[in-house]
């Protein structure tokens, strides 16, 4: 199975005709993040909801239950498997420090055959169990397989959920070697460990999430799915990048010496991420991992801009990303009480910061100041 998924590299609140909000549960605490055009076709209460996608023709499941009514993930997938008539193949996986269970499977339903991914898993609390099934027709599910993965792995049943991989990235990319590599900001050489799978794993959940956004090209929805394509690829990277940040945090922070350190420490990270390589790929994705970036792989605008989201937010600043296909462009937004070129959003003032060119925090090309050109992409809840 694992070798299956690694070669492909509720009461809701707001519910709509086609919807690309997250998705949450208050009943039961879990929440998903799935791509745009899904419809609510059926529920049961708070505890059964079924969404089909025309769209993209494919099926989401969300079950929840008791505690008391089964003694494991594994047991409650195995009911929803039985219930389904499916044929089934199970597998543990280390998600969340959890009991989790992922599965693929295949049934027919009137006649018609269908093939998807599974994931149970124990909720936060103890509350309960979540199973939730993706599944399209067999004939078409080899190439709708990236997107039925993506859909399963936008489950989160904890805060931290938001800020990690999904349980089928998790399985197939579980944890390995601890690496150490070596970056110098501002003069200062500071180590941090990476695991030997992060830039792998971040390269397939790139290369995956590329391949959902580009069902949406022809879409209504094609800026809403534009921005679950970065935050989907953040959401995978974040919490590779912990320690990195902890260690840069604390080596520059000690040598700030102005009146404001949070904004010289914010300069300090843009003006390093303005020295690396420049390079674009239009063969593909044309998106550099984060974890790849920070490690010395060239990279573009989009990637720089989503690393240094990364690492001040882990620095608890709060920063998105604003992209642009007027400008083929990205830069990042950071609230920082300073003079610049700034974007609002809800109150928020984001400063701007290009990652392109050696300029100060706050300045943008001329060219490029219209703010209605810019899609805010929040990548932090």
């Amino acid at each position: 199975m694992k070798k299956i998924i690694y070669c492909l590299i509720l009461f809701f609140v707001g519910i709509s005709v086609s919807f690309a909000e997250i998705l949450n549960s208050p009943t039961w605490g879990y929440s998903v993040d799935l791509p745009e055009e899904f419809v609510l076709v059926d529920k049961n209460g708070a505890d059964s909801y079924m969404f089909e996608n025309a769209f993209v023709s494919s099926t989401v499941i969300l079950k929840a239950y008791k505690k008391e009514k089964f003694s494991s993930s594994l047991e409650a997938m195995e009911t929803v498997m039985k219930q389904l008539g499916a044929e089934f193949e199970c597998a543990e996986t280390d998600w969340r420090n959890t009991d989790c269970i992922i599965s693929q499977f295949a049934f027919n339903l009137g006649g018609a055959s269908n093939t998807g991914w599974a994931v149970s898993s124990l909720l936060q609390d103890s509350k309960g169990y979540v199973v939730m099934l993706c599944y399209t027709p067999t004939d078409v599910f080899y190439d709708l397989e990236q997107f039925v993965i993506s859909c399963v792995d936008s489950l989160c049943i904890d805060y931290g959920s938001y800020y990690g991989p999904g349980p089928l990235t998790s399985f197939a990319f579980p944890k390995g070697e601890v690496q150490n590599h070596t970056v110098e900001i501002a003069g200062e050489k500071i180590d941090f460990p990476l695991n030997s799978n992060d830039i792998e794993a971040d390269r397939f959940v790139v290369e995956r999430e590329y391949s959902v956004l580009c069902l949406y090209q022809d879409s209504e929805m094609w800026v809403e799915a534009w921005q679950r394509y970065y935050r989907q690829v953040y959401k995978n990277a974040y919490s590779r990048l912990k320690i990195a940040a902890f260690n840069i945090y604390n080596r520059l922070i000690k040598t700030c010496e102005s009146e404001n350190p949070e904004i010289e420490l914010a300069q300090k990270l843009l003006s390093w991420t303005q020295g690396f390589d420049y390079v674009r790929d239009f063969t593909s994705t044309d998106f550099t991992p984060i974890t790849a970036s920070i490690t010395g792989t060239g990279s573009d605008c989009d990637s720089r801009a989503m690393l240094l989201a990364c690492l001040l937010h882990h620095m608890n600043y709060d920063t998105c990303l604003f992209v642009s296909a007027e400008f083929s462009h990205s830069l990042f937004g950071i609230v920082l009480d300073k003079a610049g070129a700034k974007i609002n959003i809800d109150g928020r003032q984001f400063l701007l910061g290009e990652t392109t060119a050696q300029v100060d925090i706050g300045l943008v090309p001329a060219n490029m100041n219209q703010t209605d050109k810019w899609i805010f992409v929040e990548l932090n809840n």
